[in-house]
């Protein structure tokens, strides 16, 4: 008895010791810090920075490392990588490193803007990708898909100088008329300058009289060159009426400039001012059959008592010389 549930405990441990296992290699076993550094360079200049790699898996892991230029094109800011060719201006200290479990590994290398470089943005990745290819757990039944892991640390470098500066709002859309609020309103902001923006800014609602009713902080996003960034928001509240005006305030860049948008709508309640117009209209007829009814029946009664009356009259006319005399 003593043995079989000392082999019962025995399972269960290595059962949980193996999903332990497992779950540590479904996630990413890598973490990078800082995951996004910026510096600022002048041309000809040479820089030294350092990225960090942790192994937080339970064996040792070997890869490669190399930088490579990324964009951002994307509407979510997600980058892209430019994997084709490797980034001229860093220098890694080598190619190709091992991490110990539970270690981290320092990565120290060179940035290097060369002297022609206009000023601007120029934006770096780092890559550490774990060498030998391990197979997709949802590809059980089939071939194996390869899957390598992989981490990414970005490097903004600013090269120093009066920076081209330029961004739009394109697509500022919000309904023309609604029911009812809150008013959505999306929009994109593009960066045609030569380097990355941060806007800050807000939305603010104002109804007919000019009064502020509503705000909305834009979220901060970062937006590179030649990429745009979407932004959805929402206004005011669920009740509300008349004619409401909508001013988009931004600034953006180094030197302060300003994204300025407006527009207008009606938010009227159609359906709930078409049920009290109704409403009001059949307390408005009943009120009239009412009065109808008792009209009626007061015309009645006034013609009743003038037959009476006429009716006296003729009583009287009739009996008059019999009447006593005083």
């Amino acid at each position: 008895m003593k043995n079989k549930l000392a082999l019962i405990i025995t399972i269960l441990i290595l059962g949980v010791f193996i999903s332990s296992e497992i779950k540590a290699q479904d996630r990413l076993p890598l973490v990078v810090a800082p995951a996004r550094q910026t510096v600022a360079m002048d041309a000809g200049t040479t820089e030294g920075l350092q990225i960090k790699f942790f192994n937080e898996s339970i064996t040792s892991m070997s890869g490669n490392i190399k930088a490579v230029d990324f964009i951002v094109n994307s509407d979510d800011g997600s980058p892209t990588l430019l994997e084709d060719t490797e980034n001229a201006w860093v220098k890694l200290p080598y190619d190709r490193a091992t991490i110990a479990s539970g270690d981290v590994l320092r990565v120290n290398f060179k940035v290097t803007v060369p002297k022609d470089t206009p000023p601007g943005g120029r934006y770096v990745a780092i890559i550490f990708e774990q060498v030998g290819q391990l197979p997709d757990a949802k590809s059980l039944n089939e071939e194996a898909t390869a899957v390598s892991p992989r981490i990414v640390g970005l490097v903004n470098i600013r090269i120093n100088g009066p920076v081209s500066e330029s961004a739009f709002v394109n697509n500022f859309k919000v309904p023309v008329f609604l029911q009812f609020g809150p008013v959505p309103v999306s929009f994109e902001i593009l960066n045609k300058g030569g380097y990355h923006i941060t806007p800050k800014g807000q939305l603010v609602l104002k109804n007919w009289f000019g009064k502020k009713v509503g705000e909305t902080i834009l979220e901060a996003k970062n937006i590179f060159p030649d990429a745009k960034r979407l932004y959805r928001l929402e206004l005011g509240k669920n009740w509300m009426f008349g004619k409401y005006s909508i001013d988009l305030t931004a600034n953006y860049g180094e030197t302060g400039k300003v994204l300025l948008e407006n527009t207008s709508l009606w938010v009227i309640p159609v359906y709930p001012i078409m049920a009290i117009i109704l409403l009001i209209a059949i307390i408005t007829l009943i009120i009239i059959l009412i009065y109808k009814q008792f009209k009626s029946k007061q015309v009645k009664l006034e013609e009743k008592l003038e037959e009476e009356i006429t009716e006296v009259e003729e009583l009287k006319d009739k009996f008059k010389d019999s009447l006593p005399k005083k």
